[in-house]
């Protein structure tokens, strides 16, 4: 239902709009002549248009009347298309989403592995207690050593300033 762009038909176009009006021109007017007067009779809707009628193309009454045409329907139909596509990269992003969490380590693993440092604690307490136990008299008397340079450092420390 596309119209003719040739030259010729925007030539016959009007020429065949024309010769309909009159036409229905003279339509109009036979029905007027023919129209009995008579006080209390509702006009016709041809008596009550004072000028001549003109044709609707039926595209123009399709679009008054909200139907969408085919340069609609391919516009809606592309806005569809990006929306799915969209819809199909957000399905995409969940699943990987999905795939991330199943890997996280659930109440179950952490309990096991509280165990296992809590054991690992125990093992480690009782390596030192008795390495402590081995090592402690050692551990005491470098202390004291240690203790002792100090404080002789000190005292030399102390008698040099105060000569002088």
């Amino acid at each position: 239902m596309e119209a003719d762009t040739s030259p010729e038909a925007a030539i016959e176009e009007p020429v065949k709009e024309a010769a309909k009006a009159e036409e229905i021109s003279k339509v109009d007017e036979a029905v007027k002549s023919e129209e009995p007067k008579a006080p209390g009779v509702a006009p016709s809707v041809s008596a009550l248009s004072d000028g001549p009628r003109v044709d609707v193309s039926a595209a123009t009454v399709a679009r008054m009347m909200g139907i969408a045409s085919t340069s609609d329907l391919r516009v809606i139909e592309g806005r569809i298309d990006l929306l799915t596509s969209k819809v199909a990269a957000i399905l995409t992003k969940v699943d990987r989403c999905i795939s991330m969490f199943s890997s996280i380590p659930s109440a179950s693993d952490i309990g096991r592995l509280e165990v296992q440092i809590a054991a690992v604690k125990t093992m480690m307490r009782e390596v030192l207690d008795s390495v402590g136990s081995e090592v402690g008299p050692l551990k005491e008397q470098s202390d004291r050593e240690a203790a002792q340079e100090q404080s002789r450092k000190l005292r030399e420390g102390i008698k040099s300033s105060s000569e002088s």
